[in-house]
């Protein structure tokens, strides 16, 4: 009986141990390197979780991207996790290397700080990009040309991809978040 319950017990702290690793990934930007994102709030210190979601058909898409391609979300436990719709990235970002780091450094930011609103996320997206080498005059534009394309946005986003765009420049050059 003994012997019954020990391996009971190792079994129950190896399913614990496994359970407490996290899917960590590297999110390839244009330039080659690899990032992954790290933070450190609310007492927890990490790389946040990503998980590529792929599917064949659009109904099999997680439900938590909605419209985005990629979105921030706090796990059960508080743990940032990034949830990038691969399909998306497979298709386009060859084509547009600019918009994935952008997307990525913007989720990034609400991983590194939850509280962090829309307009925010996208200036420290901005500034990490500039200060890794990524952001040039044609990368801006390219940038540019995708938030001017989104019409009607929530008012978190300011409204219309124009002010969301002009708001976040503004705040790139006042240096605030």
């Amino acid at each position: 009986m003994s012997a019954i319950k020990t391996v009971l017990q190792a079994l129950l702290l190896m399913g614990a141990l496994l359970a407490s690793q996290r899917a960590v990934y590297a999110f390839p930007l244009s330039n080659g390197d690899q990032v992954q994102c790290e933070f450190s709030h609310s007492g927890k210190t990490g790389v946040a979780t990503e998980i590529w979601n792929s599917y064949r058909k659009p109904e099999d898409r997680n439900p938590e991207l909605g419209r985005a391609v990629a979105v921030m979300r706090l796990d059960a436990s508080g743990w940032p996790t990034i949830i990038i719709d691969a399909e998306a990235h497979k298709r386009n970002a060859k084509g547009a290397p600019a918009i994935w780091d952008f997307v990525y450094f913007h989720e990034c930011a609400h991983a590194q700080d939850p509280s962090l609103g829309e307009i925010g996320a996208n200036c420290v997206a901005y500034k990490e990009m500039d200060r890794r080498g990524l952001m040039n005059f044609h990368r801006m534009k390219e940038l540019e040309a995708v938030h001017l394309s989104m019409l009607m946005l929530p008012e978190e986003y300011g409204g219309s991809g124009l002010k969301f765009w002009h708001k976040t420049l503004e705040c790139v050059r006042q240096g605030d978040k």
